[in-house]
């Protein structure tokens, strides 16, 4: 069941096509606009809690993850100043 609700302000062009993009699709305004919007923010969202790579691919980020550790002078100082400003 549709309980939540959102207002958009728009362009009355960007209005326009979408109400004619929801008519060629067969579908009412608000379902058009719902299913774009939820398709978006899955993409979005699937960018920072998964990823997919095929075999050569993955084979290359277990290699990068099982490496040793490198000292990084520059990150050490990052973080003792962030440190810093988070103390103060």
């Amino acid at each position: 069941m549709r309980s939540a609700r959102m207002n958009l302000r728009i362009s009355e062009e960007v209005d326009a096509k979408i109400r004619r993009a929801a008519d060629a699709a067969g579908v009412s305004t608000s379902a058009f606009v719902a299913q774009a919007a939820g398709a978006l923010a899955d993409e979005v969202l699937a960018d920072r809690r998964e990823f997919r790579l095929d075999a050569r691919q993955w084979e290359q980020f277990v290699a990068l993850l099982d490496r040793p550790a490198r000292d990084l002078p520059e990150l050490r100082k990052a973080a003792a100043l962030r440190e810093q400003l988070v103390d103060s």
